[in-house]
């Protein structure tokens, strides 16, 4: 004869996000990229009942501010809004980047932006 004893507890999960959230902008203030984060940030605020910290941090083609968010605590309380020249361009441009692309984790596509290249055509 078996018995089997079996127990459970509570466990009480933490609410997410439990404080402010930082989103890094790796462009200066008043650009195109910036304009999208405030926009974004004050309704992710919104919903998610929690402030948003717009900070930008240009330099070095966006390198810089991606850094930051690269080097900070997986915890999700940081982030970057990424675009095209920071975590495609800048990882073959540069013999050694700042970072790797695959040290984010992506989690929303929020602007398809295309990218045309134009060239005068020489006739001879």
């Amino acid at each position: 004869m078996w018995i089997l004893l079996v127990s459970t507890s509570v466990t009480l999960a933490q609410t997410y996000p439990a404080r402010p959230m930082t989103m890094i902008i790796p462009f200066a203030a008043g650009g195109p990229t910036d304009v999208l984060g405030r926009v974004m940030a004050q309704r992710m605020s919104e919903i998610l009942g929690q402030q948003i910290v717009v900070e930008n941090v240009g330099g070095a083609g966006g390198m810089t501010g991606s850094k930051r968010v690269a080097d900070a605590a997986p915890d999700g309380y940081s982030f970057v809004l990424g675009t095209v020249g920071t975590h495609a361009q800048s990882q073959t441009m540069y013999k050694k980047p700042l970072y790797h692309a695959t040290d984010f984790t992506p989690v929303a596509l929020i602007a398809e932006v295309p990218i045309v290249l134009i060239s005068r055509r020489i006739c001879r």
